[in-house]
């Protein structure tokens, strides 16, 4: 088994879908900050996953709790991540409108090079009343050994 480990920093827009109450489309784009391997098999090994990463998801919220599903896209690599949650993020709301909180996906599955992953992702952000948002992820990518 190898770990890949990605500090990524999104900033995006979370739109409302219209007639679906509690129902948020998220999109983002973000800088990749920080690589890290773990592991023996050198054909897992990521050396640096340049430029952006995308994600679009889907999130329902109420009563400041929510759920999300979707996919984090890497473009420059042709490789992406699905991602879930398992259990509710929760966010408080701030002065002016704006808000803050955390939630961690699991790792469902992916294509390209994180094919057969695994693993959890953890977040934090912090929202404006405009929809837009600043969103920090710490991923743990587990890969399965190539033989």
């Amino acid at each position: 088994m190898n770990i890949v480990t990605l500090l990524i920093h999104f900033e995006g827009e979370g739109n409302p879908v219209p007639n679906a109450k509690g129902f948020v489309r998220s999109q983002a784009t973000g800088m990749i900050l920080d690589v890290k391997n773990e592991g023996l098999s050198s054909e897992a090994t990521i050396e640096r996953v340049p430029g952006q990463a995308r994600f679009s998801t889907m999130v329902f919220a109420q009563d400041g709790r929510f759920w999300e599903a979707g996919r984090v896209d890497f473009p420059e690599i042709g490789s992406d991540l699905i991602v879930e949650t398992g259990h509710p993020g929760s966010s408080v709301d701030l002065p002016g409108g704006e808000s803050a909180g955390s939630i961690s996906w699991t790792i469902i599955g992916g294509g390209g090079r994180f094919e057969g992953a695994s693993g959890i992702v953890t977040g934090n952000f912090t929202a404006r009343s405009d929809g837009r948002f600043f969103d920090h992820h710490l991923y743990k990518i587990r890969l399965p050994a190539r033989s």
